[in-house]
């Protein structure tokens, strides 16, 4: 069954906005410009919400950060949308085929973590097909790594589970999680720095699973949805905003100026270096090199350049695994084992 989230009531999260609306302007002062990045694009259709950031009131900026499917602020980087979500409510195949994906998803995932077997194409006789509703997949799935989906705001689309309803973005941040989680065991470390983070949906995950010693470096305008996610799902305690005192244990959300401040024994990456400028990827990519024991990319390779160039061209003798990756066709995994 597949429904959209319903309005949460009795919010009380004034502190949140003032708190989300000082960060995004403070960055906004650090941040020069896109370069050849789509996010030039893309946060030009966000400029309704930085006038309201801006200039608006806490009311209206609250209506707006509760609702994002009143507006484009997820644009690019999470499912929730205005535009998306009016198409998707007056059509119902699209409704049945964004279904028919996360249902996919949810299989690939639960194979990804060894919950349940991988089928083979090739030996279909050898033991029945495996077959199990969402709910029982995400049962297994729990086994092996944390699976719940939060919603905290209105018109999110997916399938009705036990634990809430699953938005296609939230399944791949669940196997992010698995992945970054095995990272960080294999660097023997406990701090992750995540680069272009989405809505936030990994580190999350990452969080509640016991990784607390997690920083987000992103661009002004996706660390303001951030900021709101994490604070209504996580906490407020447990986010720390651009300009704000660091507190232990809190996700630390930043801009792209505080770079160089930041250490980290993991750094991962997820669909965002090949959208960026050139010289920001590798920028990024030589950071890690110099700081992280490993660093993790999931992209794809369609764009100008590829993960992989600039990984080489930095580092061209490191040890690199490559492999395609589980959850999404077209994207590749990669691993640079940096130090020991």
């Amino acid at each position: 069954m597949y429904q959209f989230s319903p309005e949460v009531h009795g919010i009380d999260d004034l502190k949140l906005v003032r708190r989300v609306r000082a960060a995004y302007i403070a960055a906004n002062q650090t941040f020069s410009e896109y370069g050849e990045s789509q996010w030039g694009i893309l946060d030009g259709y966000k400029s309704a919400i930085h006038n309201l950031v801006m200039r608006g009131t806490d009311d209206d900026l609250t209506v707006a950060l509760r609702n994002p499917a009143s507006n484009e602020l997820f644009y690019g980087f999470d499912l929730v949308g205005a535009e998306r979500t009016r198409m998707m409510r007056a059509d119902e195949t699209y409704q049945q085929r964004e279904a028919q994906l996360i249902s996919n998803a949810i299989e690939l995932l639960a194979s990804a973590v060894g919950a349940t077997r991988v089928n083979n194409p090739e030996a279909p006789d050898h033991y029945p097909p495996e077959y199990h509703t969402s709910d029982e997949l995400i049962e297994l799935i729990n086994h092996n790594v944390r699976a719940e989906f939060p919603n905290p705001f209105p018109n999110e689309f997916g399938l009705k589970v036990k634990s809430g309803i699953v938005n296609l973005r939230a399944v791949f941040a669940v196997y992010q999680q698995y992945r970054t989680l095995q990272m960080m065991l294999l660097a023997k470390g406990n701090s992750i720095l995540e680069i272009g983070a989405g809505l936030g949906r990994t580190a999350y995950y990452c969080h509640r699973s016991g990784a607390t010693n997690y920083t987000i470096i992103d661009l002004p305008m996706t660390s303001l949805a951030q900021g709101y996610f994490l604070g209504r799902t996580l906490g407020d305690d447990n986010i720390c905003l651009f300009g704000e005192d660091y507190r232990p244990g809190a996700v630390r959300i930043l801009p792209p100026a505080c770079l160089s401040d930041v250490n980290a024994d993991v750094v991962c990456n997820v669909d965002s270096l090949t959208e960026m400028d050139r010289s920001a990827a590798d920028t990024y990519v030589k950071h890690a090199l110099d700081t992280a024991k490993v660093l993790l990319s999931i992209n794809h390779e369609v764009n100008k350049f590829t993960v992989n160039q600039v990984i080489k061209a930095h580092a061209p003798k490191i040890e690199l695994m490559r492999y395609p990756a589980p959850m999404r066709a077209g994207y590749i995994e990669e691993i640079a084992f940096i130090r020991g």
